[in-house]
């Protein structure tokens, strides 16, 4: 059985205050009880006390009755005893439990031999101790009529004992108000119970309950999306305290909303621009473009036909110049409107080969060594397989070019899986790139080579992103730049998505 929790502020606070509440009041209640039956037992004794010197005054008035040979007096004097305030009974029974006489004429000849008392066969005088027995709300007390000299004359010399005189005292009243002080306090207890209570429920509700439920409504409509939403202190210090954290809380929400709202304002003026840009590029490549090839075509025909050596080697330069102009051109074609990648599983170490292969005799030229570290196996992502090794390829390059003054440059390309992604990344030998500059340079148009067009990392980073990755610099002002790009790792549930 799953243990019971108990969510409510309400029953965590009263139901522990409630049981100490009940715990002491179950402790007074049992000390008063306690002093109380003290109290009872001191009354039993002191009306034991009472009835043992009650039957020794009934016995000499017996005797005096006897004496002067009135048995009715006697029965008479007994009945007037019974009257007496918490007297149940007083009786005179023979040595055998026969009664006698009795304040209650109906027990009259009737047996109580459990009445007699056991005393002690040595014989008795005057001084001889009645007995005292406490039974359910009596005190039963008996005292042998012993037979005295005056009463040799009347009973003669053979016994002792005459009789015994039995008197029952009650204790109905003491029971009763004993019965009585338990009701009251029993209703007291129940009455102070539901004032505690009631009390403490209405304390709790007015001073921390309704505080925290109004503050339980504000962060609800935070959630929802509210943050004009103030709460108002309920002037207790501790929740004062937490209200003005809450408080604060939304307040630096709502500034941070308003900054990620200017973001996206500005982003979004951002993208407008750079569609515009695109588009103008796109159509002004497009229209630069065709004269520019036919343009180097004639001139190479121009160049071909020349016999003069000057002039032909200058209408070479002017070709080679179209021709950069021309990929120029094309790479703002290629950023400006790129075409739709091909999602498809990829090797993701093969690829790196691949780039590093066609890059080799580049690096070797200039005396600069390819390193590639990672796994033997093959590392599967879901991406454009030709659209990752340009991507390698241009990062190739540029990790070349950084490396070109360095003696016997070292240029390191690792593979491997990070944050459940594939990652590459090529790191080189250069001077790296200022900490102010890692975001610049991922601009169109931004570089520092004399013959760099600043198109080459803006192309990658865009073509890793339409195919869902991140392109990004490692290591801001640190020698050596380091760059890294990641991919979705291939899985059977990504193909079905594709």
């Amino acid at each position: 059985m799953a243990p019971l929790q108990i969510r409510s502020l309400y029953l965590k606070v009263v139901i522990p205050i409630v049981a100490l509440v009940l715990a002491a009041m179950g402790l007074v209640s049992f000390f008063a009880m306690r002093a109380m039956g003290e109290g009872v037992r001191l009354v039993a004794e002191e009306r034991a006390r009472y009835g043992l010197a009650f039957t020794r005054s009934s016995v000499e008035d017996v005797e005096h009755v006897m004496l002067a040979e009135h048995g009715g007096s006697l029965q008479n004097a007994l009945q007037r005893l019974g009257r007496s305030p918490d007297m149940d009974a007083v009786r005179i029974l023979s040595p055998s439990g026969k009664v006698l006489y009795s304040s209650k004429p109906a027990e009259v000849g009737q047996m109580m031999p459990g009445h007699v008392p056991m005393l002690s066969a040595s014989g008795g005088d005057e001084h001889n101790p009645s007995t005292v027995e406490q039974r359910p709300d009596l005190i039963h007390v008996a005292g042998p009529v012993l037979n005295k000299p005056r009463c040799v004359r009347c009973h003669g010399q053979d016994r002792e004992i005459l009789g015994f005189i039995d008197v029952d005292i009650s204790l109905s009243r003491q029971s009763a108000g004993m019965r009585t002080w338990g009701a009251m306090a029993a209703t007291a207890t129940i009455l102070q119970f539901a004032l505690i209570a009631i009390g403490i429920a209405l304390i709790l509700g007015f001073i921390v309950v309704r505080p925290v439920r109004r503050l339980a409504e504000s962060m609800s409509q935070v959630e929802h999306g509210n943050l004009e939403v103030a709460a108002v202190a309920p002037g207790t210090a501790e929740l004062d305290r937490l209200v003005a954290g809450f408080n604060e809380m939304v307040a630096r929400l709502r500034r941070a909303r308003q900054i990620e709202e200017e973001a996206q304002r500005n982003q979004m003026a951002r993208v407008e621009q750079l569609a515009t840009l695109g588009e103008m590029a796109a159509s002004l490549a497009h229209e630069i473009r065709n004269p520019l090839s036919g343009t180097k075509a004639a001139i190479d025909v121009l160049a071909g036909e020349e016999k003069a050596e000057e002039p032909r080697r200058i209408l070479r330069h002017v070709s080679e110049e179209l021709a950069r102009v021309d990929g120029v051109v094309r790479q703002l074609l290629n950023f400006a409107r790129p075409k739709a990648p091909v999602l498809a599983k990829a090797d993701l170490r093969g690829l790196l080969d691949d780039a590093v292969m066609l890059s080799r005799p580049r690096a070797a030229a200039q005396g600069a060594s390819l390193e590639v570290l990672g796994g033997a196996g093959p590392l599967d992502v879901l991406a454009d397989a030709d659209m990752v090794r340009q991507v390698i390829v241009n990062l190739l390059i540029n990790a070349l070019q950084a490396s070109e003054s360095v003696h016997d440059a070292r240029i390191v390309l690792s593979t491997g899986a990070r944050d459940g992604q594939g990652s590459c990344s090529v790191r080189d030998d250069g001077p790296g790139v200022p900490a102010d500059r890692a975001d610049t340079i991922f601009r169109p148009f931004m570089t520092t080579k004399p013959r760099g067009t600043g198109l080459g990392l803006a192309t990658s980073r865009r073509l890793i992103e339409l195919q869902g990755g991140r392109l990004w610099l490692e290591n801001p002002g640190a020698p050596g730049a380091c760059f890294t790009f990641t991919l979705p790792m291939f899985t059977a549930h990504a193909e079905n998505e594709v």
